[in-house]
């Protein structure tokens, strides 16, 4: 039995998008009219038990990885036996900077130090005391 697995996309709208475009290139115009419209039919049908499902569980705009089980006839006819939508979550693991030189490192340092010290102002905390005492503020 062929297996279409199609490569993981941002959103799970964009997977279906991608199943379509896989569809009706590879089931749709190579075919007589009469196993068009018969392919275009299941295929609506599939696309849209695929829809309902991800809608019921709120994940159109999750990422996600479209699998589509199925058979060709020996006219072309498309013949799904299931299609398996796994869902995915990105998150960041780790941020991390890389300057290309150490003067826009310096700039980076200097524009942050800047902003700490108006910070430390406007919370009553002088440089001096924060230099005698780093502890307390830790």
């Amino acid at each position: 039995m062929p297996v279409q697995r199609f490569r993981i996309t941002p959103t799970s709208k964009s997977a279906l998008f991608r199943a379509k475009r896989w569809f009706y290139l590879t089931f749709y115009s190579n075919v007589s009219t009469e196993v068009r419209e018969e392919n275009r039919k299941i295929w609506v049908d599939l696309a849209g038990k695929i829809v309902e499902e991800i809608n019921r569980r709120n994940a159109a705009d999750k990422p996600a990885r479209l699998t589509i089980n199925y058979e060709k006839g020996p006219r072309g006819e498309f013949k799904p036996f299931s299609a398996t939508v796994e869902l995915m979550e990105i998150k960041t693991l780790e941020t991390f900077t890389i300057y290309t030189s150490k003067e826009e490192e310096k700039k980076r340092l200097k524009t942050e130090l800047e902003e700490l010290i108006k910070k430390a102002k406007e919370l009553g905390i002088s440089i001096e005391e924060l230099k005698a005492n780093p502890e307390k503020y830790l």
